[in-house]
């Protein structure tokens, strides 16, 4: 990856962010008190070191160094009220944000033996909230079966009842001997048809719907990093 293109956070983070900001609290403190930055940064290279794949320590160091961001912020934060007498505007911080955020994720990169590895895993990562293009191709060619099976004519039960034995599925996809990669394939496969039940019955774009599903799988999938990892490489 290019250190010269911004890094953003991928989807999967600004999620991970916000449905566990009070846990993340919780485990490394506020981002106001001073030292904080210190205490992050040490922890962010002891939590990585005990990682197993470059996809685990890819998500780490963009989920705990965007909370290392928020103490930065804050920080500029306080400067403009002593400095200028004044608050930054929400369009500051935010661009303020987003510059730091590729700043600090390639600074901690550098810290790491195989940081540019990392780097690359982190760009990898938006892929994780998008249908393959191959999946995309092999739904065209099977659509008439899987709206039998959405519909309930394949199973009965109709659409929630099928989103709730498609979730069953995934869990019964990880418990598999199957490859990993045949599971990642699987998997994308499956959450595309219950984006298709929330596309319909909570009438939001198609892609948002994946990638929504593709987050809320993520509990499920975390301790699967292999799956994960073939996730964001399927083409």
């Amino acid at each position: 990856m290019s250190e010269t293109a911004q890094l953003l956070p991928p989807p999967l983070v600004h999620a991970l962010r916000a449905r566990s900001y009070m846990r993340l609290f919780r485990m490394v403190g506020n981002p106001r008190n001073r030292g904080f930055g210190r205490y992050l940064r040490q922890r962010i290279r002891d939590v990585v070191a005990r990682e197993r794949t470059l996809v685990e320590k890819a998500i780490t160091v963009a989920y705990l160094g965007s909370y290392l961001v928020d103490h930065i912020i804050y920080a500029e934060i306080q400067a403009c009220r002593i400095l200028e007498n004044r608050d930054l505007s929400e369009e500051e911080e935010h661009r303020l944000w987003e510059k730091n955020y590729g700043d600090v994720i390639v600074r901690l990169a550098h810290e790491l033996p195989d940081g540019a590895a990392v780097l690359d895993k982190i760009a990898a990562l938006e892929n994780y909230g998008r249908l393959p293009p191959s999946l995309h191709t092999l739904r065209g060619q099977h659509w008439s079966l899987i709206a039998r099976v959405l519909s309930g004519q394949a199973g009965g039960g109709g659409y929630l009842h099928n989103d709730l034995r498609l979730m069953e599925r995934v869990d019964f996809l990880l418990a598999s001997a199957r490859p990993a990669r045949r599971k990642a394939r699987d998997i994308c496969l499956t959450a595309s048809m219950i984006a298709d039940i929330l596309c319909w019955s909570e009438h939001v774009p198609w892609s948002e719907a994946y990638q929504e599903v593709m987050i809320d799988l993520y509990p499920r999938l975390f301790r699967h990093a292999e799956v994960i990892e073939e996730i964001i490489q399927l083409k």
